[in-house]
């Protein structure tokens, strides 16, 4: 797999715990948007167009690209989650979902937080990489 894949798919796991906030963000953008002033004063008549806000909004909310790319980042990396054992879950929240990380994966080993050998626990962390890259498309053969 290509680093550049790599390191999209870390950015995305460090991003995992914020998912709900940014959608939360985003629905509120919609929600309530900001509306320019308008300078131009005097003219022609105005157009007036009835529309209903609740409806408008509901349906920008469900067909938002960005809401929905948040949405299913989080539906495949809880996927991927369920999928793994116990020493990969501590892994994957160690190094990609705590604000502070308090060990590297080395350390992880040393302090025997996890019960596996150096290579096995670098191959579950490659994997679930891997199987998260798969979820979301990024998935390359170097």
């Amino acid at each position: 797999m290509k680093r550049s894949t790599i390191r999209k798919v870390e950015d995305i796991l460090r991003d995992y715990p914020k998912i709900d906030k940014y959608i939360e963000e985003r629905e509120q953008e919609l929600r309530y948007p900001t509306i320019a002033n308008d300078d131009n004063v005097g003219g022609g008549r105005a157009q007036y167009k009835e529309s209903n806000q609740t409806l408008d909004t509901l349906i920008t909310i469900d067909e938002d690209r960005r809401i929905n790319a948040l949405k299913r980042q989080r539906l495949v990396i809880d996927d991927c989650l369920d999928g793994v054992g116990k020493d990969t879950e501590v892994i994957i929240n160690e190094l990609y979902f705590k604000k502070h990380r308090q060990y590297t994966l080395d350390g992880l080993i040393t302090n025997r937080i996890i019960n596996v050998s150096r290579r096995n626990a670098f191959r579950l962390k490659n994997k679930f990489i891997e199987d998260c890259a798969k979820g979301f498309g990024l998935y390359e053969v170097d």
